[in-house]
């Protein structure tokens, strides 16, 4: 498999899009600080060259989860999972590490500016969506309550 260069048309189509661009020396990613409606954000643009993938990570700044919390995000986070038509959020049981992942794959094709901006924009938008959420789940809350707050009553109750 050959590799592509996906790393300079991803930027390029970022600074086209008016978004700050900051390539991380040595590395196939770009980082991409963002102030969104719901907080400070880092997007990431992670090329995998020799696969033919673009993945894009973003995750809120200093949103640190407690440990007891992080098996109710774990729960929030699959609610919100299901029905995302492109991405989804992952975390790390861990250490409670979290972000919304979105990827492409370029193989036989060509990465095109509509891709990247699709990407980017998708994963802020679904970031902002579910932050509300998260961070009521990381206050305190059930992680059921926290997402009906965003996508309304659970629609299929199983007995």
């Amino acid at each position: 498999m050959n590799k592509l260069n996906l790393t300079d048309p991803a930027e390029h189509c970022l600074k086209a899009m008016g978004l700050p661009a900051i390539r991380v020396q040595g590395m196939p990613v770009i980082n991409l600080p963002v102030d969104s409606a719901s907080g400070k954000l880092n997007l990431y643009l992670h090329s995998h060259e020799a696969a033919h993938r673009l993945f894009v990570y973003t995750r809120p700044q200093d949103l640190p989860v407690p440990q007891d919390r992080i098996t109710v995000l774990a729960e929030f986070l699959t609610r919100a999972n299901f029905g995302l038509p492109l991405g989804n959020f992952e975390i790390d049981l861990n250490d409670g590490e979290f972000n919304f992942k979105n990827s492409i794959d370029i193989a036989d094709g060509e990465l095109t500016p509509k891709m990247v901006q699709t990407l980017v924009v998708f994963s802020l938008e679904c970031l902002n969506r579910y932050l509300p959420g998260i961070r009521a789940v990381i206050g305190g809350e059930s992680a059921k309550s926290a997402i009906e707050a965003i996508d309304g009553p659970t629609k299929v109750v199983i007995r």
